[in-house]
């Protein structure tokens, strides 16, 4: 016969862990809310985090090149954009840094036409003051400098 598990064993919350991360990747910061949102001790948390580190499934190294690459190719944010969502997400500010290094004024103003090209399709028949007022908010909003705005709105033919 199998003795039962009480709540908040090392295997419970080993098996939560595993299955946050079947969902997506997390930072460690993110992990740890998630597993004290849950109601299990410290010091179990802190095993299955330590576990986790050790196999290589919780990596913030490995995680802000992955979540910098998202940022940009697909939800499309400029420099300011990126460092906010990094950090909503639970990087701490020297990881941030050191990977907003990878960005380039190419990459944000490549975003920037992009967005605007894919966000022009959906004004067309819009006055153009309306349109470039739109643009201009839309690229303020997702964290894009007032130079790459300037250059992408002023570019487009309306």
């Amino acid at each position: 016969m199998t003795r039962p598990r009480s709540k908040g064993s090392r295997a419970d919350v080993n098996a939560y862990a595993l299955k946050l991360l079947g969902y997506r990747s997390r930072s460690r910061r993110e992990m740890l809310r998630r597993l004290k949102m849950k109601g299990f001790e410290d010091s179990r948390i802190n095993e299955a985090i330590k576990f986790l580190e050790d196999t290589g499934l919780l990596s913030d190294e490995d995680l802000a090149p992955q979540l910098f690459r998202h940022s940009v190719e697909d939800r499309l944010l400029g420099e300011k954009g990126i460092r906010a969502f990094l950090t909503k997400r639970g990087l701490d500010k020297e990881l941030v840094d050191k990977t907003m290094l990878l960005h380039t004024v190419e990459m944000e103003e490549e975003s920037a036409r992009r967005l605007v090209e894919k966000k022009l399709r959906a004004m067309k028949g819009h006055p153009g003051d309306v349109i470039r007022r739109r643009l201009l908010g839309m690229l303020r909003r997702r964290g894009f400098s007032g130079d790459v705005i300037s250059r992408v709105v002023d570019s487009v033919k309306g």
